[in-house]
This record gives C-alpha cells, sequence and structure tokens, in this order.
C-alpha cells in the first residue's frame, strides 16, 4: 500500500481540502494525517463540524515518544472516523493543537514517519496534508517513507509564481533521498487559465491529477450543508478521478518495484530540470 503526501506553498491553493477531498474519495481504506506545521484544524472546525476529538492526534504521540513507548503501537488510538458509512475505512489523525507544537515535535518525525508507513504496509493507505513547504522544506522522515510527493496548485499566476520560488528546493530534498519519491503536480482548475501541458512542460514535472474549481467545496472547508446531489456532482466525481488516478498508478509504481529497483521507476518518470 502507499503513503502519499500532499504539500503547497504560499498563496492558499488549497492543499487541506484537497487531502480530504482524496480521503474521502480514496478506494481502498486510508488514513489522513495533518502533519502541517502551521496548525490550523480546519478539518476538525470545517468538515468535523466542531466534534469533541477527544484530545487525541499528534500531542499524545509525542508524550507517547519521550515515554518511550512505540509509536506504532499508539497510532491507531489516535485515529478518529473521518466517515461513518460507506464500503471504505476513512480515519483521520488530528494535527498540532499548538502553534508552537511542531517545534518540539522534531525528534519525533523519524519514528512517527515510520508508523504511517507500517500502516501502509498493513493495507491501508495514508494520505498526509503536510500544508506549505517551509524554507527548508518538508520533515525528511515523511518524505523518506513517501511514494507520491503530490504538490497542489492552482492554474493562477499567483500560486504559480510561489511555486516557481520553491519548488527547487523541494525537488533537491526529494532527489536527495536513498529512494526517491516520486513528484509531481496536483493541479486544481486547470485552464484557469493555464492548461495542465503549460504548466507542466513549465516546471518539468508532470501534472499527474487534477480537480475542478467548484464553490461547493466550502462543504469541505467550512462544513456547509451539502448541496442536493453533492456527492454525485462534479466536485466530488473529479475527486473520485483524481484517487482512482493516483491509485492506480501508485499501484504500478509498487509493481515495478517489487520487480526490480526505484532507479526503474525513476527513468519511467524522470522529470525535466525545475527552472530555476
Amino acid at each position: 500500500m502507499s503513503l502519499v503526501v500532499c504539500c503547497s506553498f504560499t498563496g492558499a491553493p488549497g492543499v487541506t481540502t484537497t487531502a480530504l477531498g482524496l480521503a474521502l474519495a480514496w478506494p481502498r481504506d486510508v488514513v489522513l494525517a495533518d502533519c502541517d506545521r502551521d496548525p490550523a484544524q480546519v478539518i476538525e472546525a470545517g468538515y468535523l463540524r466542531g466534534v469533541d476529538l477527544g484530545g487525541r492526534g499528534l500531542a499524545p504521540l509525542a508524550r507517547a515518544h519521550r515515554e518511550r513507548r512505540s509509536l506504532g503501537d499508539e497510532l491507531p488510538s489516535q485515529l478518529v472516523p473521518l466517515q461513518e458509512n460507506g464500503s471504505r475505512v476513512r480515519r483521520f489523525l488530528p494535527g498540532f493543537a499548538h502553534p508552537a507544537s511542531a517545534t518540539v515535535f522534531a525528534p519525533v518525525w523519524p519514528e512517527f514517519a515510520a508508523s504511517l508507513a507500517g500502516l501502509s504496509s498493513q493495507g491501508t493507505d495514508v494520505i498526509v496534508d503536510a500544508g506549505r513547504v517551509g524554507r527548508d522544506g518538508l520533515p525528511a522522515a515523511l518524505l523518506t517513507e513517501a511514494d507520491l510527493v503530490l504538490v497542489v496548485l492552482r492554474s493562477t499566476l499567483r500560486s504559480l509564481a510561489a511555486a516557481r520560488l520553491h519548488l527547487l528546493t523541494l525537488s533537491e530534498q526529494v532527489a536527495a533521498l536513498a529512494a526517491p519519491a516520486e513528484l509531481g503536480i496536483l493541479l486544481i482548475g486547470p485552464g484557469m487559465p493555464y492548461s495542465e501541458a503549460e504548466i507542466g512542460a513549465h516546471f518539468g514535472l508532470p501534472v499527474i491529477a487534477s480537480i475542478s474549481h467548484n464553490p461547493h467545496a466550502s462543504v469541505l472547508t467550512d462544513g456547509r450543508p451539502e448541496p442536493r446531489r453533492f456527492g454525485d456532482g462534479p466536485l466530488m466525481r473529479s475527486y473520485r478521478t483524481a484517487a482512482a488516478s493516483l491509485s492506480s498508478r501508485l499501484l504500478r509504481r509498487e509493481a515495478v518495484l517489487d520487480a526490480g529497483t526505484a532507479s526503474d521507476w525513476a527513468r519511467m518518470t524522470e522529470p525535466m530540470a525545475v527552472p530555476r
């Protein structure tokens, strides 16, 4: 199974909404992990409408780490249901509850990332909302365990300008890994105004999936009541299409790696240089 890291740059491109939408549409059992180092609790206050999560999340995992308890054993108890109905198990790991929490979490990332990979090895895929890529990149441990790193962009000049400033840092960080994850773009609102082909060619990265721009995304971001037939509407259809495409791509990657080496997959998906 697979671990997908979703991230973004400045300009509020909607990485949390995208990660949530993918988790709700994912074709296999999935855990959505909020690992944004600048906590906003969007899912708790929005989609989950302020439900009491009983203090579960990353803070108890940090405490378990300090007490030298296994995070792999502790992690399942920190998950909450993301969606009650449906044939798939969809769970959520709440993120940091305090702005300073990410700083004290620094020594926890390696064991925590390994515990997420442990979930994926047990048949549950993991989607990580890593939030913004900072000036030093993302936590290296998350990238080490990732199969796919998705940069969420809008097709606006503002979003693309931010990507041009920061994408090189992330690209170099991923490339330095012993078994590099695939790095690609998930585009929100293709053609508004730039197309997938234009953006992919400019950055030298594949646009792996796209999501339609839709005002009903506020159902996910703000917990607003679902309009009639929301589940079958254009927004959720685009999430299902993207989730199915990403899932299939990850299964192909797993098959290639099982039959060969990471370099085989890298050659199949080798990007061009990111513009400086």
